[in-house]
């Protein structure tokens, strides 16, 4: 072979580990894309569902307050009527806006604990106003209607602790 085609092939060599490196750099590139995009929407959600707990924690919380409250005899039964309501707006506002960003983030599995969880402590927020309707002095409530309402709050601590265990495994993919 004369110097002519060996720089011929030589150069033809070149070219091709040229071409060889640039698309291996590109997949590698698009595998770094990829695990970063992955980062950012594990991100995301955990966001999402932090957010949501943390709002579902302070609607339990105030509950499980008003509850105790409820329970002492000579309690101030307008200050807990209004305590209520701004319960009920945060559930209605915070946690219905929180809820919402789990339903966008996903996946379906959460989305629909989430919603369980709220109307969870939708219906703790009904028993306890079903128990000071028409009440007209700080009398504490039975212990039957005071076992009633700790019942949604222990249904609603689980369906929390099974959005929790389900968020965690979310994040882990």
């Amino acid at each position: 072979m004369d110097a002519g085609t060996a720089a011929v092939l030589g150069a033809g060599v070149g070219v091709m580990g040229t071409t060889l490196a640039a698309t291996i750099a590109g997949i590698a590139g698009q595998r770094q894309v990829r695990a970063e995009h992955r980062h950012w929407r594990r991100q995301l959600r955990r966001d999402a569902y932090a957010a949501f707990t943390g709002k579902a924690d302070e609607v339990h919380e105030a509950l499980r307050g008003i509850e105790a409250e409820l329970a002492r005899p000579g309690h101030d039964l307008d200050g807990l009527r209004h305590l209520l309501e701004e319960t009920r707006r945060l559930l209605r506002a915070d946690l219905a806006d929180t809820q919402t960003a789990v339903e966008l983030e996903g996946p379906e599995e959460l989305a629909r604990m989430a919603g369980e969880l709220r109307q969870s402590l939708s219906a703790c927020v009904a028993a306890i106003q079903a128990r000071i309707l028409g009440r007209e002095s700080g009398d504490a409530i039975d212990a039957n209607q005071s076992h009633r309402i700790r019942s949604y709050l222990g249904h609603a601590s689980n369906k929390r602790q099974q959005f929790v265990s389900h968020a965690r495994r979310a994040i882990d993919v």
